[in-house]
Order: C-alpha cells, then structure tokens, then sequence
C-alpha cells in the first residue's frame, strides 16, 4: 500500500513539473509607435479566455504555454498576433488605424466622430505622406482620395494647381473647392501654406457635408489643420532634405543635317508649285554635309536643378497651454534656366485654458516666396511662343554664341524660318520675378455657459501683397523694336472674417444624443491692383529699377474692390440608440455680389445614416468589423463672379483731341442685371462604410448625383444693344459618378507589415441646358494660329455632351496622287496635303464636317499605396493614374508639318511624305493645310497615363543609450518622385493645361513648363 501511495505522488509530482514546464509567466509591455505605453490593452492567449489587461505604464503578466499566441488589441489600434516560443519578456507594437472609427474628423464649425459622420468626408494626415517633398500642400491630396482630381497645371515652381471634387459644376463661375485653413474659410489657394506644418487635410465632398459653407460649398471643401502643441512633453524637431530634379522627357527633334535638308525639300517644293514666286534654297550641298547634330536648344534650355527643404519646429505645453512654432525655408531651382521658387514661413499655433470654462488662442503664419517664372513670350508678337516651344523650332544648325562670344540674335537663315529670338538669351536675360508676402492669422475664444453649452467667437485677417517684377531688355530679339520695357505691378488681397457660434450638445437617457450648432459670420474682401510701364531704355543696367527713365511712358492703371458676405448658419446631429443618425443644416447667406432683388440665398440639407452594425442579427456575422449605410441631400450655390456684377458698370476711354491733348471719357461697359443671384447645386449621396475581419479591411463606397442649375453664364444678345453677353443665372450641368475606396492590412505579424490603400472613381459630366441654346464655341489657342471666331474655337458645349468637348476635323491620311483629289472633286488640296474627312458626303470639306474628337475629362481616376515595413525600415509605393481623357496637343501644330513650315520639327517628319505610298500619316514638306483649318484629330492625343508617382525607403533610427535622452527619434529617408510614366502622350506630359484651371480650355498642352523626375533624400530628428 505504502508503495502505492508513492508511486501516486511521484505521478503527481511528475505532472505538476511537466506542467510548469508548459505554462510559465510571460510579462511584456504594449507600445504605441512612439514607444509609449498603451494603458488597458487587451492581451488574450489564443483560443482560450485566459486573458489580462496592461497598466499604466503599458505592461502586463500573463501565463501562456510554450509556442502560444497573444492576441493584442487597443481601440484606435490595429490587432496584432503575436507568437510567444521560448520568450519569456515581449515587447509589442502596436500600430494605429487609419480608419478606426473611433477617430475624430474636422467637420465643418467642429468636429465629430468617423463612426457618427452621415456625409461623405474623406481625411488625409501629415503621416500618410511625411517622407514626400511636397512643394504644395494641395498636392498632398493628388491621387490619395477618391472623386478627386488633382491637376499640375503647370510645373513651373510655384505653379498652379487644379483641383476637382466630384467633376465640374460651373461654366463661367468657379470650380475650385473652398479652403479653410484653421477654421478661416476663403483663404484662396494653398500655394503659400508650408507643407510640413499640417496635420490633416478633411475633405468635404456631398451636400450633408458642405452645405454649412451654404453659397461657396458646390465645388466641395477642403478643411486644412496645422499642427498644435502638445500638453504631454516638449519637442524640439528637424527635417531636412536635398534632392536633384531632372527632365523626364524630352521631343525628339532634327538635328541640323536634317533640318537643313527639311528648308530645302520646302523650298524645292514651293519654286515647283508657285514658279513665279521661286528663290534659291537656303542651303548648298556642301553646307548640308558640313553639318552634324547642331545644337539641341532643348538641352540648352533645360538643365538638372536641385530642390532642398529645410524646417526647424518647436512643440509642447502643459495641461493649460499648448504651442507650435515652426520655421521654414523651400528652395526649387527650375529645371528651366533661371527659373525657381523660393519660399520662407514662420507658425505660431497656441492655444490656452484659463479656465475650466474658458479657452483661448491662435493660429498665425507669414510666408514670403519669390518666383522666377520662365514661361516669357520670347516671339515679341501676339503668336503663340515661349522658351519652351521655341526651343524647340529653333533652327539647329545655329550655335548658342555667335563668333563674337554674344548671343546668337535671331533665327535664321533669314527668309525662310519664322523670326523667334535666342531661346537661351531669353531665358537668362528676361526678368519675371512675381513676390508675394502673405499673413493669416485667427484668433478664437471659447466660453462654456453651462455644461454642453459653449459660446465660441474668432475674429482673423488674411493679408496678401503681391508685385511683378518685369524687364524685356532691348539687346535680344523681342525688346528691339520697343528698346526695352518695363512694367511694374503690385496688389492687394486683404479679408477679415468674424464667426460666432453656438453649440449645445448632450445625451439623454442613453439612447439620444443631440448636438446643435448656431451661428453667425461676417466676412469681407478687399482688392487692390496698380500697374505701370514704360519702353525706350537708353540702358538695360537698371532694368525696372528706375522705370521713369524710359522715353515712352504708358498711362498707369489702378483699381479697387471689395465684397461682403453676411451668414446665419444652422446644424443640428441626432443620434438614436448610437446607430441612427440624422444630420439637418441651413445656411443663409448674403452677398454684395448679387443683385439688390436677390441678395440672399438658402441652402438646406439633410442626411440619414443608420449603424447597421449594432443590429442584434449581425452579431451572428462575426466577419464584418463594421457596416453603416449613408444617404444624403441638400443645395449649395456659387458665388465666384466679380464683384459688382449686377451693377452697371463704366469703363474709360481715351482720345487725342487737336492731335495733342489727351482726353479721358467714360462709357457703359456692360448691361446690368439686379436679379442675378447664385448658381445652385443640389446633390444626392448614397454611401456605405464597411469594414472586415477585425477592421484589416475597410471599404468606403459612394454614388452620387450632382445637377447644377441657374448657371451664372455670360449669354449673347444683339450688337445693336451696344453689347455683345450680358449675365444671367441661365443653363444647367450634370455630374454623376461613383467612389470607390478600400483599404487592407494584408500582413500584420512579427516585425513585418504591409498595407495597401486603393481609390477609384468615375465621374460623368454632361451640359443640360444652354438658355436654348443647343451648342456654344468655347476656348482658344491661339488667334495667329485659327484666326477665325469659328475656327478659333478649340473646344464645343453642347447640351447632352462634357464640358471640355474637343471639336474639329476628323484626320483621314494624306493625299497621295493627284488622280486621287480629282476623282473626289475636292478643290484648294495637292498631293501631299493632309486629308480630312466629309462627313456629311457633300464632297466639300467645311464647318459642317466639325464633330466631337476628344473629351478632356477623364473616365476614371485612380491611386494605389502599398505600405511595407519590416523592422525599422519602411517603403511606400505610391501609384497614381488618370484614364480616357484627351490632350490637345498644339505643340505638334509646330512641329509637324502641315502648320507652321518654318521651324524645326519633330524628328519624326523625317519620314514624311515625299511621293505616292511614302507616308499616310505625315504631310509634305511644304503643306500649310492645317494652318487655316482648325483643331484636328490627329493633335488629339489619349491622355491617359499610369505614374509611379513616389517610392520612398525610410529607416528608423534604433535608440542610442549614450544619446537617448536628448535623440528622441531620428528616421532617415530616400524619395523618387515621377519615378515612371507609363502614356501614349507624345509630350512632355499628360497631365497638363496650359490655360490654367479654365473651364473651358482643359486639357490644352501649349508651350507648358515640362515636369519633372526628383530624387531627395532627407532626415528627421526629434529631440
């Protein structure tokens, strides 16, 4: 019996050790990606309910058996797996979730939970893109959001940008969205906003969302926030990077030996064709084979420039006071010569609670930017030309430098090509400096009455004087005939904004919730401008340093004017059971701008969301993290017209009496209108937010429909009213499309982790009415090239059709033989001519056969970010992509034959047309056809192109202990930008428009700045 009772407890004693040796104590810390401690995390073995919480400090003690699996998670973070083996201390990191929806989004006049929003609100933070060099803050928004459309009208540094949400709305008004940086609405673009100094960008896109913003919220809204302080620790920040910019693309041209062959095979043909009017080619024989490359103008135009980025920025606070002082320098020398940037800002964000019930403070920034534009007029006349284009049809076989050690001063041989000047003496020697000096600042109170009652009150200025600097000098080309001319320009931009609101929020019961929003806004702006110019310099030396001393003085012009806006706006959010939603908006708004009949406009919306999530019958589909339902309606209006639009209107005129004196007079200038009153736009939005397997995927979906109505749109009357438009609210336009955004995380284990963020949308435009008219010509190119109102026109609206319509003739080969034009009866073309096609069979070719050969706005944008991180080093792939829109490519009427003849041309037209079946693409050497014709297919280029826009590699810096107290963080990183573009675009660029954000000259590629290539590399240190 006794060894029984032994050999029981051996057994037990045998077990208890085995046990032991399988289950252990496991203690660990959970980490944000700061490397501070996450106070209540969950940490779960896997597969049972043995689980505890962290403290504190982030750290926990557990027993797990060997080879088990902790299952980590913290609101507001992604869940993380994590196998213990043999480990017996862990450390776990756990990073944060972009689409949780416990976050908080800017809304407008306030904030509100993802999970509670009923509109359809997009947001972008400064750690999506912090390892890119952005010159623009608005490029942070290119190809990361759908339904909208980021456009680099020109690359130039300090170019402009086009942005579109949801399609275009407007005619003759504006499209642009509404900024507000720091709750300051209408603070113009975003050109003079540092970059580095926001923290996220909110996107307001359906009527729910926008219709706060009431006569301003048609074309959408973009909320900008800038960094504040922080009440936990101070920091003291520094980033800097240094990167080379290149020349992606470049036109392949002819070089000299061929160009010279190309004036003489024009001259033989013309002495054939018109003998009576025949001269001697421009060159020998001896001089053709004397001739090698030349000189490739474009090469010495374009160069390789350096960018560089440097800021310095102060965090911090206590619980009472937080603050943020940054300090910036941007530097982007032009890869055209002589051409840059330069901008320099200084922030200070603070704000303070001096009270339980009170909290002040501010936000400020100056900025001051010089640009030295190269995009001058190098032709000296109204044709179109610039240093970009004439680098290009400058004749080869011509040296930069004559003999002499000058500037080569003119195009030549004389007589035969078009007289441009020295493309390089133009860029080194014109000055076209534009500056710019901006001060935003707002000031805020806040004062809670009574709880979930609070009275807010700010009061700030937005202030912007801006001057051009420009001297033609009179030792090039262009400025002979006038011997130099200066013109100074300066102006003003300054508004002042007070708001004042109201907001009461409160839960009830449990199961309601309210939140109601009241206020009140004033808001005017002031405008400025002064120009003077003067010609006949005796020097160049003091360029428009001492503009008086000119011989031929031009009057100077001035002007001045202001706009008032006066706003009540309302907002009420209700939330029943926490998963039905209800949001309901009105805003009035007044403005100077409209016609004493029609002052004020209203602007109503209304939005449902319903958490279908927290219905008892999803709890049995595990799968799903997430599911709301959204709709939405309600109007928004445009008031982007001038400033005393309805009014009638005078304008000067001066004459030369007795042929000495000048007298000034004054005359009507346009037909007024008192009933002129707000484009309006109602939209309809229905979306779905969902989210998958522990919110690794998210899926954000929209459709939506937008129809504009009331268009403010200049429309033609009689000339014998002495007028030729007058405006009214007449016209209407369509816009409809579909959103599409998903993000994953496709590995989340260990040290590696890969994420992926996609968008897609497509948007329809269509024009509905034309105040009945059925189809307007619109836009222009140039009038030396369509010198006719009707072929002028480069683009059509047409009710039913986009705007952005491309319209002319349809390219149907060449004409080969001259049997061949006889047999179709076809007058005024030789063999060699590019053909066009009848498209009404009458056997002329005229107005009547114009159709619709292109459509400048896309059928679908995209982007796609893959996010890998193994350890401490991180890359991030961004791709971006436009698809099925068309180009207009007016640098190819240059450059082709068929327009200009006398340039040089695309290499390609070495292959032109030289007899019957040579070519059925390029014409003969001596065609002008297409001068007199108007826009044609074969300029009409797809457009739509797939970019490899960043690829950034970063590396975290490991802690030092040597250093750790005063090195907090360090990363370094390497950026490619523009990587790679995958078009069939023949130009530099498919993402172009030389006409600027117009609406109606899109799409259109005439002499624009080229775009780039940048690599950078950069560091971050946080102390």
């Amino acid at each position: 019996m006794n060894r029984i009772r032994l050999l029981i407890m051996g057994l037990l004693c045998l077990t208890c050790l085995m046990a032991e040796a399988q289950t252990r104590k496991l203690s660990g810390k959970v980490l944000d990606p700061q490397n501070t401690g996450l106070p209540g995390a969950s940490v779960l073995v896997k597969g049972t309910t043995v689980g505890t919480a962290t403290d504190a400090n982030g750290e926990f003690s557990i027993s797990a058996p060997a080879n088990a699996v902790l299952v980590v998670s913290y609101t507001g973070y992604l869940a993380k797996e994590v196998s213990v083996g043999r480990a017996t201390s862990l450390n776990i990191t756990l990073d944060e979730s972009p689409q949780m929806l416990s976050d908080v989004v800017v809304i407008g006049y306030g904030t509100q939970r993802k999970r509670d929003l009923t509109g359809a609100i997009a947001s972008i933070s400064q750690a999506d893109v912090k390892n890119l060099p952005i010159a623009r803050a608005d490029q942070i928004l290119q190809g990361r959001i759908s339904g909208v459309q980021v456009t680099q009208t020109n690359a130039e540094p300090g170019g402009n940008i086009s942005i579109r949400i949801r399609g275009t709305n407007s005619i003759n008004s504006g499209n642009e969205p509404l900024f507000v940086i720091d709750g300051f609405p209408g603070a113009g673009d975003l050109n003079s906003i540092n970059p580095s100094d926001i923290e996220s960008m909110e996107v307001l896109k359906d009527a729910s969302a926008t219709a706060i913003y009431g006569s301003r919220g048609a074309n959408g809204v973009v909320i900008v926030t800038t960094k504040k302080g922080s009440s936990k620790q101070s920091s003291v920040n520094f980033e800097a990077y240094h990167g080379l910019q290149t020349v992606s693309k470049m036109y392949e041209m002819m070089n000299a030996k061929e160009f010279a062959t190309y004036l003489n095979d024009v001259q033989t043909l013309t002495n054939r064709e018109t003998p009576a009017s025949s001269k001697a080619l421009p060159y020998t024989q001896d001089q053709i084979a004397g001739l090698g490359e030349g000189t490739n103008w474009q090469k010495q135009v374009l160069r390789s420039a350096p960018i560089s980025n440097y800021q310095l920025s102060f965090l911090g606070g206590n619980t009472d006071t937080r603050y943020n002082l940054s300090m910036n320098y941007f530097n982007q020398q032009g890869i055209v010569i002589n051409s840059g940037f330069q901008r320099g800002s200084i922030r200070l964000n603070l704000d303070k609670k001096i009270s339980n019930k009170i909290n002040v403070g501010f936000t400020s920034q100056l900025t001051r930017s010089v640009e030295n534009r190269a995009l001058v007029n190098t032709a000296g006349s109204s044709e179109a030309g610039g240093v970009i284009l004439d680098a290009m049809r400058f004749n080869p076989a011509l040296p930069v430098y004559d003999q002499t050690g000058a500037y080569t001063y003119l195009n030549g041989p004389s007589g035969y090509v078009e007289l441009v000047g020295n493309p390089v003496a133009y860029a080194n020697k014109v000055k076209n400096q534009y500056s710019n000096f901006r001060g935003l600042l707002n000031f805020f109170g806040e004062y809670e009455i009574v709880k979930g009652l609070k009275l807010r009150t700010s009061a700030g200025t937005d202030f912007n004087y801006s001057s051009l600097d420009y001297y033609l000098p009179s030792d090039i080309y262009g400025g002979s005939n006038s011997k130099g001319t200066a013109t100074r320009t300066s102006g003003s931009r300054y508004s002042w904004v007070n708001e004042n609101t109201l907001t009461y929020d409160r839960e009830f019961n449990k199961s309601h919730a309210l939140t109601l929003l009241g206020g009140l806004t004033f808001q005017e702006f002031n405008f400025t401008d002064f120009a003077t110019s003067n010609s006949n310099f005796f020097t160049n030396l003091l360029e428009s340093d001492n503009i008086g001393i000119g011989a031929n003085v031009l009057p100077p012009s001035s002007s001045r004017s202001k706009n008032n806006l006066m706003s009540y706006f309302g907002r009420a959010n209700y939330r029943f059971m926490d998963k039905y939603l209800f949001t309901f908006t009105m805003r009035a708004d007044g403005s100077s701008r409209f016609g004493p009949n029609n002052k004020w406009g209203y602007f109503p919306s209304g939005a449902f969301a319903w958490r279908v999530i927290d219905e008892s019958f999803m709890k049995s589909v595990p799968v799903i993290s997430d599911l709301k339902l959204r709709a939405s309606y309600g109007v928004t209006g445009n008031q982007e017209i001038a400033s005393y639009s309805s009014f009638a209107r005078y304008t000067s005129n001066a004459y030369t009496l007795g042929g000495a004196t000048r007298v000034i007079g004054l005359s009507p200038n346009n037909i007024p209108n008192p009933d002129i009153s707000w484009e309006s736009t109602s939209s309809l939005d229905f979306g779905i937010d969902l989210s998958a397997l522990s919110n690794r995927i998210t899926l954000t979906a929209d459709y939506y429909y937008k129809r504009t109505k009331d268009l403010l749109l200049n429309v033609s009357v009689p000339v014998s009213s002495g007028y030729s438009t007058v405006l009214l609210n007449a016209g209407g336009v369509e816009n409809k499309g579909f959103e599409l955004g998903i993000n994953s995380v496709n590995i989340n284990s260990g040290r590696f982790k890969w994420t992926t963020a996609a968008n897609i949308s497509a948007n329809r435009n269509k024009v509905t009415d034309l105040n009945g008219e059925y189809e307007r010509f619109v836009g222009t190119s140039s009038s030396s090239i369509f010198p006719s109102a009707s072929n002028g026109a480069t683009s059509l609206l047409r009710v039913g059709e986009p705007i952005g319509a491309f319209y002319g003739y349809v390219f149907d080969g060449i004409w080969q033989t001259q049997d061949e034009i006889s047999a179709s009866k076809r007058t005024g073309v030789r063999p060699g001519d590019p053909r066009y096609a009848d498209l009404n069979g009458d056997g002329l070719i005229d107005a009547k056969d114009r159709t619709i050969i292109g459509q400048a706005q896309p059928k679908f944008i995209y982007g796609l970010t893959n996010n890998l991180t193994l350890g401490n080093f991180n890359l991030n792939v961004f791709l971006q992509g436009v698809q099925g829109d068309n180009v207009l490519n007016m640098n190819r009427y240059y450059l082709e034959t068929g327009g200009y003849i006398n340039g040089n041309k695309l290499q390609s037209q070495t292959q032109r047309w030289t007899g019957p079946g040579t070519s059925n693409t390029i014409a003969k050497a001596n065609s002008t056809l297409r001068r007199g014709t108007g826009i044609t297919s074969d300029i009409v280029e797809d457009g739509s192109f797939l970019r490899v826009k960043t690829v950034s590699l970063s590396y975290t810096v490991p802690k030092i202990a040597a250093i750790s107290n005063v090195v907090k963080t360090a990363n370094i990183y390497v950026t490619a930008q523009n990587l790679f573009t995958f078009t069939n675009y023949s130009g530099y660029d498919p993402e172009v428009n030389s006409f600027g954000a117009s609406n109606l000259s899109l799409n259109t590629d005439l002499n624009a700045y080229p775009n780039v290539r940048t690599f950078t590399a950069g560091i971050r240190i946080g102390l």
